[in-house]
């Protein structure tokens, strides 16, 4: 039977909305209405609202920003009884993905839902905080046990940058390597241009590669003209909404670098956050948590039946078991190297083996370092 995908997010959006209504009458009855009876006599104050901006790097239009972010700020809006109103903001709109950061700690913004991966060059902590060779989780829920264990270490990083870390945001489906050449071996993988940046670079480089740093716009064209042989970017369902199956002839399966992800952090202006009453900050955790597993729908099964739809003229190619445990080996080296870059590194590549251990992924835990 096939699947209705605008029935599925339909169905999905009510479930949702019903679950944070629900989660939050207790809060609004007993927050929101600001008076007390008193001889009959009902006394109301009037409530403060707080009026925020929210940016991603997440561009409109897209997926992963319709079917989270926007339903996300909708979400606190409505379930807060219009108390605290977030405004949200593409990526590109407002300044540049990169500067992000600074953005919110300075209170140009007061929230952001955003990749991680930008702060790398601050601390190596956020550069695997948004990429992880070798990683084998994919799995929705696997993937959430292991984030909120690593939570209190990018807390930690997020505290030094002079922001708040709310925790990851949304869940992001195992990227896909798309290629204009066939690879059908590790062999293969030598002497071709790979659109690649940070940690992932380096990994492709110990694979014999040639990584070219392009922003997500730039590979289309690239590999329409054959400025590189391949790239790895986001899910089917993302790489679909950009047209890339119209360049791609192959993709090479598994993707040997990156599984799931969180797609964004969220975000807050410390401030902002301190300033604003419990029960708001309440709404606001639990609106996240519904984003969550709504993002389990909207990007991981919108993610499959794209795959089925869209992608039906591209070859996959399965790469031998032999060469994708050679390649694992080679993304442990490239993590340990990177976990000496700094003390949060360390800890989050120690952390992450707990975690890897604990979910049955004994032998990459063990080559990582982890003792029981």
């Amino acid at each position: 039977m096939r699947i209705n995908s605008a029935r599925l997010r339909g169905n999905w959006r009510r479930i949702v909305y019903l679950f944070v209504l629900a989660l939050l009458v207790g809060t609004l009855s007993t927050g929101c209405g600001g008076g007390s009876v008193s001889s009959g006599e009902v006394k109301t104050q009037p409530q403060k609202v707080y009026k925020w901006k929210l940016v991603s790097h997440q561009m409109p239009g897209t997926s992963r920003y319709e079917n989270t972010v926007v339903p996300f700020c909708k979400m606190v809006e409505e379930a807060s009884g219009g108390r605290l109103i977030i405004e949200p903001y593409g990526g590109g709109v407002l300044f540049p993905a990169t500067d992000t950061l600074d953005s919110v700690k300075n209170g140009v913004v007061q929230m952001a839902a955003i990749w991680s991966g930008y702060w790398a060059g601050r601390d190596p902590v956020f550069g695997l905080a948004g990429n992880i060779p070798g990683d084998p989780i994919k799995d929705f829920s696997e993937h959430y046990y292991r984030s909120e264990k690593l939570d209190v270490i990018l807390s930690k990083a997020y505290d030094k940058q002079g922001v708040k870390y709310l925790g990851a945001f949304d869940f992001g489906p195992p990227e896909i390597l798309m290629s204009k050449v066939p690879m059908r071996k590790l062999d293969d993988f030598k002497g071709k241009k790979i659109r690649a940046a940070g940690i992932s670079a380096d990994f492709y480089k110990e694979l014999g590669m040639s990584p070219v740093s392009l922003s997500a716009p730039e590979i289309y064209q690239a590999l329409q003209l054959g400025t590189i042989d391949a790239a790895e970017y986001n899910d089917w369902l993302v790489n679909s909404e950009m047209g890339l199956q119209e360049v791609t002839k192959y993709v090479i399966e598994p993707c040997l670098h990156q599984q799931s992800v969180d797609d964004k952090a969220l975000l807050v202006n410390s401030a902002a956050w301190s300033e604003l009453p419990d029960d708001l900050k309440k709404i606001v955790l639990a609106a996240r948590d519904a984003i969550r597993y709504r993002s389990a729908i909207a990007y991981g099964v919108g993610s499959k039946l794209a795959k089925i739809e869209k992608w039906k003229n591209v070859e996959i190619i399965q790469l031998p078991e032999d060469d994708v445990k050679k390649a694992q080996q080679i993304a442990i080296n490239v993590l340990q190297q990177y976990s000496k870059k700094s003390s949060d590194a360390a800890e989050y590549l120690k952390t992450y083996a707990e975690a890897l251990y604990e979910l049955g992924y004994v032998d990459m835990a063990n080559a990582l370092g982890y003792t029981k």
